[in-house]
Order: structure tokens, then sequence, then C-alpha cells
């Protein structure tokens, strides 16, 4: 299994040692080499580490993990945002987030985000994410989704309804096709 270099970007050092400890556990593959508490920590170990994976808390002292991201001309790891507030979810899917794991972190949904790193989501996901913020208009955003054979890409205004089944999310387009993605949505 190939070694991949991860780093915690946590304000609250506990919450990072849990992770870390969960990251130990969970995936022997994984290795913590850094553990930043401010977004401007973040920046300076992303440059020298260069992690494959970032676990990123989004409420952070000096800036968010949206606002972090958007400090880099360019971003070469994966990205899965924690924080114990879930009406960031949309943002972190904007921002085409490999995953967005709610505090406490559940073992299971921990197991999942792992098994998705170097899989699912490319660089250029998060490269597109941020092009979206400087796209004025909400309704051409694009959304990067995954299935169970690849992804789905799409602009919001081709949504017409989601519809949640388990684990999985039913997206409705304005086209009268309906798609299946391996991401369940939320009502907030």
């Amino acid at each position: 299994m190939q070694s991949v270099k991860a780093l915690i970007v946590e304000d609250n050092a506990f919450m990072a040692a849990v992770l870390a400890d969960l990251l130990q556990q969970e995936a022997s593959n994984i290795s913590v080499l850094g553990i930043a508490n401010t977004g401007k920590e973040a920046l300076h170990l992303i440059e020298s580490i260069k992690p494959n994976v970032v676990f990123s808390d989004i409420e952070l002292p000096d800036m968010n993990g949206f606002e972090l991201l958007n400090q880099l001309d360019h971003i070469p790891f994966q990205t899965i945002f924690t924080t114990s507030h879930s009406h960031y979810a949309i943002n972190a899917f904007r921002f085409n987030a490999l995953d967005y794991l709610v505090k406490p972190i559940k073992d299971s949904e921990l197991k999942e985000a792992i098994r998705r790193i170097g899989s699912t989501k490319s660089h250029s996901d998060v490269t597109l994410a941020l092009q979206n913020l400087e796209t004025k208009n909400i309704d051409d955003q694009k959304l990067v989704l995954p299935t169970q054979t690849g992804t789905l890409r799409f602009t919001l205004k081709q949504i017409t309804h989601i519809e949640g089944e388990r684990n999985y999310s039913y997206i409705y387009l304005s086209n009268g096709s309906r798609e299946l993605s391996s991401k369940k949505f939320s009502i907030l």
C-alpha cells in the first residue's frame, strides 16, 4: 500500500490529537507529518512537507479553510474538511472536497474518507472549486460528485432537485435525467 503524507489543520489541540490517533489506528499507510493550528501555519507546512492529503478544520483563528485554499496558487493534494458545523457542507462540495467529516468524527465515516484518498478526486477538482468562487452567478458554478464508477460534473443550474436514499443521492437534472451519487446530502 502506498504511503500517504498527511497534514492536520486544527486549532483545537485535543481534536488534532484525536484525529491523528484515529488515522494511526485506521490507516497504517497514512503518516501525519504535521499539525497546524492556524491557516498561516498550514500554508507554511503545506509548502515544506508537500502533503498528499490535508485534513482541515473550517473555522481557524486567522482564516477559514476555504480562504486557506484560496491562498494557494496550486493545490497538489486532496482535502478532507473537518468541522463541528454541518452548515458548511455545501461550500465543501463547491470546493470539491474529497470528503466532509462532522465532529465528533465517526470511525465508519473516517474509514470511508480514507478509502477515497487517491481515488475519486483529482487535484484539478479543487482548482475547479476555486474557480467557482470567482464565478459571479451561483447557477453557473460547477459541481463534481462521486459515483460508484467515477464522477458526475455539471453546473448547479442543471439540477432541479436532489433526493436522498440511505447513503446515496439521486440528482435530478433539467434534461429529465436522474444520476446516482455515492454522496449523501442532508437537509439543513
